[in-house]
């Protein structure tokens, strides 16, 4: 297929058209400025330790984006939870403040202050499914008069286990709100 319109050689750059450039302009972006439109979005690099602290390793990840100079840098989802979630960052108690404050100093140094540090909060709410029928019958629901008087069975155990035997919609009329 013949080309129908060549694209021009773009050619590099000059200083001066760079430093003209939207990307590289200053943006207003809530109630700071960033010297950039340059951002490094929020990513997970699994280097804080299993506990959510701050490690040498998480410093250098991030000093690296920083000597580049962008405008801002989105530190990676951070939990905000006392909830097991390997090797992330953490921020829900006082404990991670220092090294947090170590992150935001080491990101500012290798920037020489032009980058801002924002930080991505994340909640790991625990994710409840539905109960198996038997487990549901077995653990979770609440035995009443009324579920004792329509099955017939005073005993709790012997109840709970004539229930799972019963017909689907024949539980589904037990259970319902009378």
């Amino acid at each position: 297929m013949a080309i129908r319109h060549p694209l021009p050689d773009p050619g590099w750059p000059s200083a001066e058209t760079a430093a003209r450039s939207r990307l590289f302009s200053p943006l207003r972006v809530g109630d700071f400025t960033a010297s950039s439109r340059t951002w490094v979005p929020a990513m997970v690099p699994w280097r804080a330790t299993d506990e959510g602290f701050v490690t040498p390793d998480v410093l250098a990840w991030y000093r690296r984006f920083a000597e580049g100079r962008p405008g801002v840098i989105v530190v990676e989802a951070t939990g905000i939870r006392e909830v097991p979630s390997g090797p992330l960052l953490r921020a829900g108690h006082d404990r991670f403040v220092p090294g947090l404050a170590e992150l935001t100093r080491a990101v500012h140094e290798a920037s020489a202050g032009e980058t801002r540090i924002l930080i991505q909060l994340i909640d790991f709410l625990r994710i409840r499914r539905r109960p198996r029928k038997e487990d549901f019958l077995a653990r979770f629901l609440t035995i009443t008069d009324r579920h004792r008087e329509r099955v017939g069975v005073e005993d709790e155990a012997a109840l709970r286990a004539r229930l799972a035997e019963l017909p689907h919609e024949e539980l589904l009329d037990l259970l319902a709100p009378s």
